[in-house]
């Protein structure tokens, strides 16, 4: 593949263009616009003057948020925010949002099919036609069905694209049960914690919230609307307060009410303390439990042991301090939310620490209520049904019983990863990956490295060249989200909307999108799997609205349909819950009939130990994960990561700012240079994610920073079998 950086023309000429000059291009020949550009800049085409706005959603981060995209002659000008109604993004678009003209005008994007000619990492690659890619790719397919088994083949794919269904479609068509989703790397701890207690995943009404705790959730980087957007609110009175917990001091303790440094790994510790001190002092909300709970005796006999006072040894929080937010919490209540985060795979208690966040909210009475815990809704959307060919001999996921709550969808990536690796109970032969980055977000890269290598193919559909596509045997460029019509996608809330995305300008040189893939794909693997597939996604569109067809209108005429504009308070006050009794479980018999405990039980993080420290991860506003970083815009704003160290430990180290360390754990070694900052703890370190790529095709990033998934162990929470990412120790030293 050539590289970039070898063009005539350098990255700041190509910004520059990109920003400006890129009206004058024709309209239909975005093809012939990008190839100038990335060769010479000189465009020298005439100029076709047509406009167009177009209403599509972001595609940046999992957020969807409302967009309208003003084309000029036929060329992504620039992205504005929807002002109609957007509950997500309230008429604004953040500066990751604005980055995506970027996507598109990327001389890294891929261009076309490629075939591995080299070894796998040495990346050397041949152009393809469709036909010959698409044609190895199911021919690979067939043959590991054959020598092996359906079942060896998995597929992985992420969240927070519109167009997934169609990846975990053809893998039930195909026959294999092993798909591997993103939640697994994220928030199935906090599902599960939540749904055990209240019989699903509700969401925190931030808006009209008067009293916040958050845990690590770093809300005013690691964006997530309308969350982020609402943290900062206040109604002019100074009713509102925010109550920040986080080993690091971000810009969420900036701008919080009160922050404290908390020892990493002890947020349960805190959180039983608060129950201890509602229940004992008789704060909790008697007549909400007494109507809408179960287990409430129990949780205040078990609650005893957890005092301010033994909380604040656990985690470096005064006991006075404790027992005073504890006020201030029930005071504040039912308008008051422990904020349960996304991210919730922290250390291997997550499911039972977030149980614990569950409860405190449940005996305050914040629930269903204005300010507090909200079920979600959804706008009613006619599902893409389909019969899946059955197979006789296909056994059951690989990572089976691995943990207590597996999802069948989800599954765990370390119990996964493990088990591939000893072929037990069978071998994982083939790899199909859809736009979730392996090398990057997986803990451990060295196992998801040997992981690979034993594949007798892996085939990887993304926008540019990841790491997971650097050590692929095929690899096929999909059209960006601005480029490709999407299906509508029903999203959940208080306030639920459908969206959609739609092409704002065409496909760039020859990529395609993912339906269009898994269309070409099932029509090669045989008529019983192409039959699943035989729509188009107009098609499509209209079976999913075909129950109310005013969505279909209100898509395109405004970008978004909604049916309410405020969240419905009490909506499921009187009405039967999804648990096991059918209300608030603060005792979970669920949990007691699988060896569980009923109620979180606290247990200490283990020690750091001498001349080492806790590593922690974290995430920017500017990058999305690690799909992000090489975005020229948003690379500008942030070239590479550092490590993080408290003065007092770079003192004791003799190391100065700014010069180059090695970090070393059990499972890896990296190379970065050194902040020196009192932002941190002094026993734990900090890096952030998405950098110490492999991939020389992502031209801003490689070979920049130091790389956190080689250097975090592979622990998981064995409810959930969410990764653990905060239980790593390591070592530094001068690089």
């Amino acid at each position: 593949m050539a590289n970039p950086k070898k063009q005539k023309m350098s990255r700041r000429k190509f910004l520059g263009i990109s920003s400006c000059a890129l009206t004058t291009a024709v309209v239909g020949s975005q093809v012939k616009v990008l190839k100038a550009l990335a060769k010479s800049g000189d465009i020298s085409e005439p100029v076709a003057a047509i406009t167009k706005d177009v209403y599509t959603s972001c595609g940046m981060c999992v957020n969807k948020c409302g967009v309208i995209a003003r084309v000029r002659d036929g060329v992504i000008h620039k992205l504005d925010p929807n002002p109609n109604f957007f509950p997500k993004s309230r008429g604004m678009l953040c500066a990751r949002g604005n980055a995506g003209t970027k996507v598109v005008y990327d001389p890294d994007r891929l261009k076309y099919p490629l075939i591995r000619v080299g070894e796998r990492g040495e990346g050397k690659w041949r152009r393809a036609s469709w036909e010959e890619a698409l044609d190895m790719v199911t021919n690979n397919m067939n043959q590991i069905a054959e020598k092996y088994n359906r079942a060896s083949m998995m597929f992985a794919s992420t969240e927070g694209t519109f167009s997934e269904h169609f990846f975990l479609q053809l893998a039930e068509c195909y026959g294999t049960p092993n798909t591997l989703r993103h939640p697994t790397l994220c928030l199935s701890s906090n599902i599960q914690g939540f749904s055990a207690t209240f019989g699903t995943n509700p969401t925190p009404d931030v808006k009209n919230a008067d009293y916040i705790i958050m845990s690590g959730a770093n809300r005013a980087e690691a964006l997530m609307t309308p969350d982020s957007i609402d943290m900062i609110k206040t109604d002019g009175g100074g009713r509102r307060k925010l109550v920040y917990l986080d080993p690091r001091f971000t810009k969420t303790a900036a701008k919080a009410d009160e922050w404290y440094p908390i020892k990493p790994g002890t947020d349960m510790a805190f959180i039983l303390a608060l129950i201890n001190v509602i229940i004992t002092e008789g704060l909790y909300d008697d007549d909400f439990i007494e109507e809408n709970t179960v287990g409430f005796e129990q949780l205040a006999q078990h609650i005893k042991q957890y005092s301010p006072g033994w909380a604040a040894t656990e985690c470096d929080i005064p006991a006075k301090d404790i027992r005073r937010i504890a006020h201030e919490f029930a005071n504040a209540a039912p308008s008051a939310v422990y904020y349960q985060g996304r991210r919730s795979s922290f250390f291997q208690n997550d499911t039972q620490m977030r149980r614990a966040m569950a409860i405190l909210n449940a005996i305050v009475g914040a629930w269903d209520t204005k300010g507090g815990l909200l079920p979600n809704k959804k706008i009613a959307l006619t599902k893409h049904d389909y019969l899946a060919p059955w197979y006789d001999d296909v056994p059951d996921r690989l990572d089976k019983g691995g943990v207590t709550y597996l999802s069948e969808k989800d599954g765990s990536w370390p119990v996964f990863r493990d088990r591939a690796l000893a072929a037990d109970p069978y071998p994982i032969k083939g790899m199909m990956v859809y736009k979730q980055n392996v090398l990057v977000s997986v803990p451990d890269r060295a196992k998801s490295l040997e992981l690979m290598k034993q594949m007798d193919f892996i085939c990887t559909i993304d926008i540019t060249m990841s790491d997971t596509a650097w050590y692929s045997d095929v690899v096929l460029p999909e059209a960006t989200y601005l480029e490709r019509l999407d299906p509508p996608e029903n999203l959940s809330g208080p306030v639920p909307v459908v969206a959609f995305r739609q092409p704002c300008v065409e496909a760039m040189f020859e990529s395609k999108t993912n339906f269009w893939i898994m269309q070409q794909l099932a029509k090669r693997l045989g008529p019983e799997i192409a039959e699943t597939f035989d729509f188009t996604m107009e098609e499509h569109i209209h079976h999913m609205l075909k129950k109310k067809p005013e969505i279909y209108d209100a898509l395109f005429g405004k970008g978004v349909y909604y049916e309410d504009t405020e969240p419905e308070y009490g909506r499921l006050k009187g009405k039967r819950l999804r648990t096991r009794s059918g209300k608030i479980e603060l005792y979970s018999e669920k949990y007691a009939k699988k060896g569980l405990d009923p109620l979180p039980v606290y247990k200490s993080p283990d020690k750091v130990p001498t001349n080492m420290y806790r590593l922690l991860v974290g995430r920017h506003a500017y990058f999305t994960h690690g799909t992000t970083a090489n975005n020229a815009l948003l690379h500008d704003l942030m070239p590479e990561n550092t490590l993080w160290l408290a003065p007092s430990e770079a003192r004791k180290l003799r190391l100065k700012n700014g010069q180059m360390v090695k970090v070393k754990s059990k499972v890896g070694e990296e190379k970065l240079k050194l902040e020196i900052t009192e932002k941190i703890r002094p026993d734990s370190v900090y890096m952030a994610h998405g950098f110490g790529v492999l991939s020389k095709g992502l031209s801003n990033i490689a070979g920049v920073g130091g790389s956190d998934a080689a250097l975090i162990e592979s622990k998981y929470c064995p409810i959930s079998g969410n990764c653990a990412m905060h239980e790593t120790f390591v070592q530094i030293t001068p690089a």
